[in-house]
């Protein structure tokens, strides 16, 4: 269930029952728990008021305490004061629907935004340091019960006093604000990280806060490939630079990110007033983000905990929008591969609902076409066996290697096998740092099938097997790599 995460925490233990019984009856009485929902977040509010006064409070609306400048100040969240404006609203209009009555769609938007303001506040507190990921898939439970309107004051103050027994809240909510300041990132750059994104408004956005957070996400973008573009990356040593290919589609006119000035000047001043308008994003490089803090056991940074107000390059624009997604129309995608896992995270929004997309890859990538070819870079492929016990199968496969891969390619894997250096000489890497472009992947794979006969009779003595490095399909967005599985090495990938 998605607010087990409040059940152990001091104070806000006392809600959890009430998100729970609202996430029970989602799905069979959605009025039942939006009304459910409101009178949750009206008792965190009231609650929040307190810690924000540091003082049991006089009776107040729930209106009242969301428009109170100590409240908000203490919260120094937009997000959440407007998730719990979205909150009230909507089970406000469950309350006076008439003949109109909300929908199983409607209850679960509004348990999202009761899921963010509790994990948030939480985390405000002090309780946690992250909250899990909303789950949207719900059961019903007709056994689920309302509380009482009169319990909420009472709660309210059982929750403020429970919780100042251990905390205080002015420290901890200090503590938290100042370790989310964005001007104390400093930005760690991992290599073989590729995230592509699709935006597409087609008209202005409603909510001005999303126009300026997608402002301010380009902007980030922008400078990242400025500061580490290649040749920078190579002063300061770094092992892979930023790069960015982006468009903003406005109407008829493309502003590129190769053009940084147009590109910039596009984003805040085309892009506010704009009628509609299409993002189409290439980066590679950014992976997450650190605080500029005192070194942790291993001598690193604290580690941003990415909270939903955060912009994240590693999960792109997704937070933010999966926020909007039931109150602004759109279509989104977010692609990212981490090719030195072989892992894939595919995520797409369309008109307000998620669309379930394969989470890894697939083989089907070998037989599609594109507009382009592959192309590739920093190829390896290894296969760990007994080479005393098989001395022939090494021979065999290093042939294999000869005749399969572009020919000008050969002397670097032969330079590797030859290298008596023992430090250096692995007679199991069958490629190494290779590039191996291509019109289909079908080509790799008749390939690896070569070497899969040679391998697959010995599956179990297989010590180590696998590969990575990159093909790619710019124009298409289209990524693969090649891996050991259990059938032997396969070409795997996504296309979006």
């Amino acid at each position: 269930m998605n607010f087990e995460f409040l059940k152990d925490l001091r104070g806000l233990s006392k809600i959890y029952q009430n998100c729970n019984d609202a996430e029970k009856l989602a799905i069979s009485m959605p009025d039942k728990s939006i009304f459910a929902s409101r009178k949750s977040a009206e008792l965190l509010a009231k609650f929040i008021y307190m810690a924000a006064h540091n003082q049991r409070m006089e009776e107040l609306s729930f209106k009242d305490i969301l428009s109170d400048k100590t409240f908000c100040d203490f919260v120094h969240n937009r997000n959440v004061i407007d998730s719990f404006h979205y909150i009230r609203k909507i089970g406000n209009q469950a309350v006076h629907s008439g003949d109109s009555q909300p929908t199983s769609e409607d209850a679960i938007a509004v348990l999202q935004d009761l899921h963010f303001v509790s994990g948030e506040i939480a985390c405000l507190l002090g309780l946690i340091k992250e909250y899990p990921d909303f789950e949207a898939r719900i059961e019903s439970d007709s056994n689920a019960k309302l509380y009482s309107e009169e319990d909420v004051e009472q709660k309210a103050i059982e929750m403020f006093l429970s919780y100042v027994e251990e905390y205080d809240a002015q420290k901890e909510r200090m503590q938290y604000i100042e370790m989310k300041d964005y001007d104390q990132f400093r930005y760690a750059i991992e290599g073989n990280v590729e995230m592509h994104e699709y935006l597409c408004f087609k008209y202005k956005p409603k909510h001005r806060e999303l126009v300026e957070y997608i402002q301010s996400y380009l902007d980030l973008l922008t400078r990242l490939s400025v500061e580490r573009s290649p040749d920078k990356a190579e002063e300061d040593e770094l092992a892979d630079p930023v790069t960015l290919d982006a468009k903003l589609i406005i109407g008829e006119k493309v502003y590129a990110s190769g053009d940084i000035e147009s590109f910039l000047r596009a984003i805040h001043e085309e892009l506010p007033i704009a009628d509609g308008f299409v993002i189409d994003c290439s980066c590679k490089g950014v992976l997450r983000e650190f605080f500029n803090d005192e070194p942790d056991e291993n001598g690193e940074g604290r580690i941003n905990m990415i909270r939903k107000d955060a912009v994240w390059t590693g999960e792109g624009l997704y937070d933010k929008l999966e926020q909007f997604k039931r109150r602004e129309k759109f279509e989104y995608k977010l692609f990212v591969f981490y090719p030195n896992s072989s892992e894939f995270k595919y995520e797409k929004i369309l008109d307000g609902k998620d669309i379930d997309v394969l989470a890894s890859g697939t083989e089907d990538i070998i037989d599609q076409t594109f507009s382009h070819e592959w192309w590739s870079e920093q190829l390896n492929l290894w296969a760990a066996f007994d080479i005393s016990k098989y001395p022939d199968k090494l021979e065999q496969l290093y042939n294999i290697v000869r005749n399969s891969i572009p020919k000008d390619q050969v002397r670097y894997c032969e330079e590797v096998w030859e290298d008596e250096d023992e430090d250096v000489y692995n007679p199991t890497l069958l490629c190494h740092s290779i590039q191996f472009d291509c019109k289909s992947l079908r080509e790799v794979q008749d390939f690896l099938d070569k070497l899969n006969v040679i391998l697959l009779p010995i599956k179990d003595e297989i010590i180590d097997a696998g590969g990575d490095g990159t093909w790619e399909v710019r124009e298409d967005f289209a990524v693969a790599t090649w891996c050991w599985t259990d059938d032997g090495f396969k070409v795997k990938g996504l296309k979006y």
